[in-house]
């Protein structure tokens, strides 16, 4: 991933920090302590910090990614590059949403705070700022960055005024009963306040226009979060050891109300206008941060691409600031926005956990370009307390929220099919990092298969009217796939005069009958020792599953020959064994083998069942031979993908005994494909499953026919093949 910076750097450590801090210093303590109190009394104070430990992980995350990818979009970037276009596309239209609900928010949230001042309308008063912010915006993010650490500074002030000078005034009795609603009201009290920490991760949507990214990034966020896990509790007991409970719970501005009990109505004043000011300046790092996803989608063509311009005198995305700027006026004029940032709150939250699981993609990717200058300590287990821990926070913000959240995915995926999907080709470091594991799987299980020393017992069902050339087609496959001392025992099935299957009940007559005395020439030739069996019973599959079990058997090795009226029975049969078998089969189709010169191993999209590797590497271990990986992918397959299987095809061919060779290929029609492969080899190995996502019966049928080439059909039932979970998953991901 090449990361080309369009935009000025600007902004230094300070500038981060207090961008960081002011999208967090905002309705968290200057609204919410009330709400928060009402719901977990006193032991609200212990759900500010443990709101704050929850958002850690995902700061650590953030931090992480960020120092990689210095790169406007933030969230956006980092979910669409973990993920794939399509969680991107939903991240950064949510997230901007989100955002640009929540700066509203905050500039019609400070109404109880303005009251002391002027009865006039907030929403006007709104709108008015909203307009002085996307002015200020456009101008250029240098003017910005210094007019957001003056407010944040001057707020961080008073807020330790109010600590220090609260503490003294404190009622100690008011703290008890701590937790009067118990762990339900802390956990509920925590969903509400998670919002006042959840600007921790504006910042990084602006790393473009950091200098010293990789260094000022994470120590910006995470010193600000730092910070705040301090200062939330220490601010909430004061407000709650100051103001009475009863009063609390309906108090449009506790802020005020605890700074009068120690400072009179200078201190109010003062403090009233500090909330005020801290709510702007939430505003202004919302409005600055949102305003990149609109301009970093469009330059990914995932959004319309008038929003990548770049001010020439301000070096700022200066269209995506104006409609975002625009879309907040439109919104303090016209919206109720107290529940519709509530569901903006719960996307964030999902938001949240996705962004734990990027890290992991990006890491078990092992992507050359992701290298962080910052790595989350603890990996992985700081990013999976993090998703389990927010996941459990959802749980906690209620019916409504959760609908918004659905609501807000159902639009980004709208909108990415509507808009985007014809223009991305990009994948995710998640399919990286899954189709990495998924090939270590098959490889390490593979070359377990391939130090054995083969089937400890071969079961060779064939019928009695078998000719002696395929016979010895049969034995002689089995002589290259049995181990040195395994068995290789041949169960012959006959009709009776009405054409049903069934095992005959006597054992073999004299050793003169013409069908033994064919096999042990057979064998003889081969140089191994066969045995023959007529198992008892009138249900011919019955009996074979029965004889499997008994006996120990791997491998049924058996045969499709031309389906005639006479032959119908024990065709079908084989192919019930296929499916229900309780070992692996593998079926030797219609032609006969001439020599195992060239053996071809096919696969379509993901990679091959271990069997059919095992299979082919022992047929191809005479002198001369030569076994060819040969995988057929859909014609709308990525380069991604293709180099996933080549790269597959080359640990098989460092695994195999055999000299190898590796093709893989697009092509719109599987069957002509695989069947043009298959024509210069003298055996064909294909897969089928006895689940919906192998090839069916009538699929290799067909391509048997179109192959003119003997084929053999494997059916593994090993513990380690893929469950139908598994299956359509390596079907997704290659």
């Amino acid at each position: 991933m090449t990361l080309n910076s369009s935009l000025r750097r600007h902004l230094n450590l300070p500038a981060v920090f207090t961008v960081s801090l002011g999208a967090m210093i905002g309705s968290g303590i200057f609204v919410l302590p009330g709400l928060a109190t009402e719901l977990a009394g006193p032991a609200a104070i212990v759900a500010y910090f443990l709101a704050g430990l929850i958002v850690v992980p995902a700061a650590l995350s953030m931090a992480e990614m960020a120092s990689a990818m210095p790169m406007a979009g933030g969230t956006y970037l980092f979910i669409d590059r973990a993920m794939g276009p399509l969680m991107g596309t939903i991240a950064g239209f949510g997230v901007w949403f989100a955002l640009v609900f929540k700066s509203a928010f905050a500039l019609v949230g400070f109404e109880g705070y303005l009251d002391f001042f002027v009865d006039i309308p907030v929403e006007w008063v709104g709108v008015g700022l909203a307009v002085l912010l996307t002015a200020l915006n456009s101008t250029g993010v240098r003017v910005s960055g210094r007019f957001q650490t003056i407010i944040v500074a001057a707020v961080l002030g008073v807020l330790g005024f109010i600590v220090i000078g609260g503490a003294s005034t404190t009622d100690t009795a008011v703290f008890t009963p701590f937790a009067p609603e118990g762990v339900g009201g802390v956990l509920a009290a925590t969903g509400l306040v998670f919002v006042s920490y959840a600007g921790v991760t504006k910042v990084a949507s602006i790393g473009e226009e950091v200098k010293n990214p990789s260094r000022s990034l994470p120590i910006g966020m995470l010193g600000s979060i730092g910070l705040m896990l301090i200062l939330y509790p220490a601010l909430l007991a004061v407000v709650v050891g100051n103001v009475d409970p009863a009063q609390l719970a309906g108090d449009p501005a506790p802020m005020v109300t605890a700074a009068g009990k120690f400072s009179g109505t200078i201190g109010q004043d003062i403090v009233a206008i500090t909330a005020i000011l801290a709510l702007v300046s939430m505003a202004n790092a919302g409005l600055l941060s949102s305003s990149r996803y609109p301009f970093a989608m469009a330059r990914n063509s995932l959004a319309p691409r008038i929003f990548e311009r770049v001010g020439t005198k301000s070096g700022t995305p200066t269209v995506s600031v104006l409609v975002t700027g625009s879309v907040l006026v439109l919104l303090i004029a016209t919206v109720p926005l107290v529940e519709l940032a509530k569901l903006a709150s719960a996307f964030q939250v999902l938001v949240f956990s996705i962004v734990n699981l990027s890290v992991i993609a990006f890491r078990e990717a092992n992507v050359p370009w992701y290298q962080p200058g910052f790595r989350s300590p603890f990996y992985p287990y700081v990013q999976i307390a993090g998703i389990a821990g927010v996941l459990v926070l959802f749980t906690q913000l209620g019916f409504f929220p959760l609908f918004g959240a659905i609501g807000i995915v159902v639009l980004g995926w709208i909108w990415y099919r509507l808009f985007g999907q014809s223009r991305v080709s990009h994948e995710s470091a998640l399919l990286d990092a899954l189709r990495l594991r998924a090939t270590s799987r098959l490889i390490d299980l593979t070359r377990d298969a391939l130090s054995l020393e083969g089937r400890d017992h071969i079961l060779v069902p064939v019928s009695d009217t078998i000719s002696s050339n395929r016979l010895r087609n049969l034995l002689r496959l089995a002589a290259h796939l049995a181990a040195e001392d395994g068995r290789i025992t041949v169960a012959r099935v006959d009709r009776d005069v009405e054409g049903a299957l069934w095992w005959r009940r006597t054992v073999f007559p004299q050793a003169s009958d013409p069908f033994r005395v064919g096999i042990r020439q057979i064998a003889d030739d081969l140089g191994i020792d066969v045995g023959v069996v007529r198992p008892r019973g009138s249900d011919v599959r019955g009996a074979v599953n029965d004889y499997i079990a008994r006996h120990a058997v791997d491998l049924v090795l058996s045969y499709q020959s031309d389906v005639s009226r006479r032959r119908r029975g024990f065709a079908a049969s084989i192919r019930w064994l296929q499916e229900h078998a309780s070992c692996d089969v593998a079926v030797l189709h219609r032609r006969l083998i001439g020599e195992l010169g060239h053996i071809a191993v096919m696969g379509a999209g993901s990679p091959y069942d271990v069997m059919k590797i095992d299979v082919g590497n022992r047929l191809a271990s005479e002198p001369e031979s030569t076994l060819a990986f040969v995988h057929v992918l859909p014609e709308d397959s990525t380069d991604p993908q293709v180099d996933a299987i080549e790269k597959y095809h080359a640990q098989l061919e460092d695994l195999c005994g055999a000299v190898t060779s590796s093709s893989v290929e697009r092509s719109p029609e599987f069957i002509d494909a695989i069947a043009e492969r298959g024509r210069g080899a003298d055996l064909v190995i294909l897969g089928a499953s006895r689940r919906m996502t192998g090839l069916g019966p009538e699929l290799t049928d067909n391509i048997a026919e179109a192959v003119g080439t003997p084929v053999l059909v494997v059916s593994s039932r090993n513990p380690g093949t893929p469950g139908l979970l598994r299956s359509t998953l390596e079907r997704l991901i290659y």
